[in-house]
This record gives C-alpha cells, structure tokens and sequence, in this order.
C-alpha cells in the first residue's frame, strides 16, 4: 500500500503483565492495517514498545504526519493527562513531525452491539445445553466446522445453522439474507404473542406449534379453507394467491410465512405496498418460476423479512427458519 502523504496511526494502549493482554491490541492494530499503510501499537505500562519508541519506528518508515488513537475506553488520567504529555516530548524531538489526536473509544452504539453479542454468546450456550438433543447438538458442531458464519450476528447464525441442519446443504450460509432489522422485530412479535400467517399446510404443521403458543400465538393457514376452495378464482391467480388475500385481517403485525408458493409471496408484496405491515416476513418459496423475483420484490421493501437468493428455498426453510425464532424468542421474552 502506497503512502505518499506519510500518514501513520499510533493506537496506545495501557499495556499488561500479562503477554496474552496485550495481543489484542497487536490484533487490532493488524485489522488496521487493511486500512492504513502504517499503523504501530504502543503501551504506556509493561510492555514495548512505548510510545517514544513506537514514533521512533513510524519515523524510520517515513511518517511525517502521526494520528494518536488511544485505545482507552474512559477519558482518565492516561488520555487526558499522560499520553498528550508523552507526545509533546516526540514534538520536540521530532519538530517537523505533525500530529493529531483522534477521540478515545468512550461510548459508542457498535460497542453496545458487540456487548450485546458477548452476552448472547453466554445465553446461546446455556440455551443449547438446556434445549438441544445430543444428535442435534452434534449436527451444529458439524455445521461449524463446515461453514463460516461469521458474517451472520450471534442471533442470526442460530437462523442460518437450523436451515442448513433441515436441509443439508451449506450453501445455504451463502444465500440466506436477514434485511431491515429482521430478526430484532421477529422476535419482539413472537414475545407480544402475535400469530404465524403460512402459505401452504406444510408450513402450518412443521412450526412447533407449542412454542408459539407458550409466547401467545397461534399458526393460521388459510389455503384450506372452505372460502378459499370454493372463491379463489376471485381473489388472485392461484389458490395460494387467494389465500394471503384472504388473511388480510390478520397480518397487520403478524409474522408471515411463505415456503412453497411464489405466487404468495408476490400476493403479499402487493399488499405490503397498498398499505399492510406484517411485523416480518420469512419469505423462501421454491422453484423455477417466479421464485426468484418473488423474493427479490420482497428484498426491495422496506420491512423487516429473511429470504434466500436465487431459487433455491422451499418450506423446510420457512420452517426452520420460523422455529429457530421461536427457540430465540424463549430466551428473549425471559430476558
């Protein structure tokens, strides 16, 4: 990486007795790396180099401009006090070096999140070992040793593990998408005990039916019913179609699964857009034809949905996907 303009980041740290401490700023300072061309870590305490030593080393690779980022969370005496000091002595040292500061870490929301993401870690563990049969649980292992979730957040990887533990293929950790804040409204809705809208039976009857009820919601299915037997032809172009029409009344903050019929999907794309807000939608239908700009539409809406690229998908899918929320939502709701 080219450097013409001789920019470098110092990132100090505090420093540790303990050699296995400091490494996280080493890490941190690599991540770095991918960013600036020159970036050294320094310690005020316990380990080298020290910030002296650090600016030296910026200095032999050519830095005319050093950033200081202190890597502290709180403003205390070492940000305020001692670190500003330590650069004013490299001022004098070095009189045509420049050098900024930028803020210490403090309080930021991508800091809560990874807080909220250590914590999860904590309660995923203790639900697995409270809930998961020792095959299942073995079937995960697996699946982590095969794919690579780390794209995926600590709520969403559960999601992706049961739809690649339901159907077997992997590919899945590549064409699984969680949009508009997907799985945070999935599981406030499952905690208020709202219903489960399906498109098609197998979808109504592969959700644990009584972990929904535990959290207050019901599985509802409308493809069966006598009105859509005898009337569909007058509400869309299938009788799938029909029958998300005719759920209209209960999808206004409900959850809506769709696994088999595009036809449904696009149903209730249109509706989306005339005026009707589910408070998500696991949109995964199967196929040929349709399937993929069904879901694509979905893709294009601004609520929260989980689907699948391309036409791969099926109920299955809906059904884990739904039942993975449902296991969440558990420890969510007790939370």
């Amino acid at each position: 990486m080219e450097n013409p303009s001789g920019l470098a980041i110092l990132i100090v740290g505090h420093g540790s007795p303990l050699p296995e401490a400091n490494m996280t700023l080493s890490r941190v300072a690599r991540e770095l790396r991918k960013w600036y061309p020159l970036v050294q870590p320094a310690f005020l305490q316990f380990e080298r180099p020290n910030i002296s030593e650090a600016i030296d080393l910026l200095v032999k690779k050519g830095a005319r401009r050093i950033v200081v980022h202190p890597y502290f969370l709180y403003k205390g005496a070492h940000v305020s006090k001692d670190i500003p000091a330590e650069i004013e002595g490299a001022k004098r040292r070095y009189p045509g070096l420049e050098f900024s500061f930028s803020s210490h870490l403090g309080f930021h929301e991508k800091l809560v999140e990874v807080s909220i993401e250590r914590i999860e870690e904590v309660i995923g563990r203790e639900r697995k070992a409270e809930s998961i049969h020792p095959i299942e649980g073995e079937s995960f292992r697996i699946i982590d040793g095969m794919v690579d979730l780390s794209r995926f957040s600590p709520r969403e990887q559960p999601v992706v593990k049961r739809v690649i533990h339901a159907t077997g293929d992997t590919e899945y950790a590549d064409l699984i998408v969680f949009g508009r804040g997907a799985i945070e409204a999935g599981l406030t809705a499952l905690s208020k005990g709202v219903d489960v809208i399906t498109d098609v039976r197998m979808v109504e009857v592969g959700i644990n039916a009584r972990r929904l009820s535990g959290l207050g919601g019901k599985v509802r299915c409308f493809i069966s019913t006598r009105e859509v037997m005898d009337r569909w032809r007058e509400y869309g172009p299938t009788r799938a179609a029909a029958a998300m029409r005719m759920a209209s009344p209960y999808l206004e903050g409900s959850i809506v699964a769709i696994g088999n019929a595009p036809t449904a999907l696009m149903e209730l794309v249109e509706m989306v857009k005339e005026g009707v807000k589910p408070a998500l939608v696991v949109g995964t239908p199967v196929g040929f034809v349709d399937a993929v700009e069904a879901k694509e539409r979905l893709m294009e809406l601004s609520i929260p949905y989980i689907s699948v690229r391309g036409r791969k998908g099926g109920s299955p899918v809906a059904v884990a996907i739904v039942n993975a929320l449902l296991i969440l939502a558990e420890g969510f709701s007790r939370s």
